[in-house]
């Protein structure tokens, strides 16, 4: 039997492997990206009659990768995707994800086969951890802002329940795909939030640029490409060319890739479920 790995490695090393998943994932990044130029014309009115179905489309696009790869390489190929492609579902408003939030839940309940049903709690869990994700970064980092004192800050993390919300989100997913994958997809979808608060150009902050990565108990591969992240916030508050961000953009898929074929090879009998063979 192919392990997962060996089976998210033959379709992450090109194109041909499987012309059908190779359909499927086009169609999917390709729905992210109309999404994405779509809801930037829909005021919050227009959002609630779009986005429903176009949410829905991808939840069950994701769904019918999964169902030829299984579960945890069909998000592993998702994810990279993303980031390799730059259209992820972490680019949207805030407001946008919370009419997926709803649609999500509903798909949850709906759904009766088992691998639509991980899909779709899955993908539940990761929009909430993006909220939160969203608030840790802008009211742990946000310093030296006079709107925002630090008591403030600590306050507004306690009563949007920040910790208690992340960690529900987490302890699911890794429950569901175990957690060296969640860890990897959790860690690409804060990178690829759009409203996310980078580290300042500051002498203080290149210091906890070095030392975050290490505390984070990670092995030297995933260090190095939580450094990569940070080093490409870096360049784009510096103002890079559009050639070395796609450079930079082309280190980070490279060490992303490698990180999510190791996860699968911890994850549980059930994250192998609907692999068609």
């Amino acid at each position: 039997m192919v392990s997962a790995k060996d089976t998210f490695l033959a379709h992450a090393d090109g194109s041909g492997f499987d012309p059908m998943v190779d359909e499927l994932r086009r169609s999917l990044i390709e729905v992210k990206v109309q999404t994405l130029a779509k809801v930037q014309n829909l005021d919050e009115a227009g959002l609630k009659v779009a986005m429903p179905g176009l949410y829905e489309q991808i939840v069950v696009t994701t769904i019918q990768i999964a169902a030829h790869v299984g579960l945890g390489v069909g998000l592993a190929l998702e994810a990279l995707d993303e980031v390799s492609q730059g259209a992820s579902i972490s680019q949207f408003s805030r407001d946008v994800r919370n009419q997926m939030t709803e649609t999500g839940v509903a798909l949850k309940r709906r759904h009766s086969n088992q691998i639509a049903t991980l899909v779709a709690e899955i993908e539940v869990q990761r929009l909430a951890w993006r909220h939160n994700h969203e608030f840790l970064s802008w009211l742990g980092f946000r310093r030296g802002d006079p709107r925002y004192p630090v008591t403030d800050r600590l306050e507004r993390l306690n009563a949007f329940k920040v910790q208690q919300r992340l960690l529900k989100s987490r302890d699911t997913v890794v429950r569901l795909i175990g957690a060296p994958l969640a860890a990897a997809l959790e860690a690409h979808d804060r990178f690829m939030l759009a409203n996310r608060w980078h580290l300042s150009l500051t002498p203080d902050h290149a210091v906890e640029r070095y030392v975050w990565p290490l505390l984070s108990f990670q092995p030297g591969p995933v260090v190095m490409l939580e450094v990569a992240r940070l080093e490409h916030d870096v360049m784009v508050d510096q103002g890079a060319s559009a050639e070395k961000l796609a450079g930079q953009r082309r280190r980070i898929v490279v060490g992303f890739k490698q990180q999510l074929a190791r996860a699968l090879e911890h994850i549980p009998e059930g994250a192998r479920a609907g692999a068609i063979a």
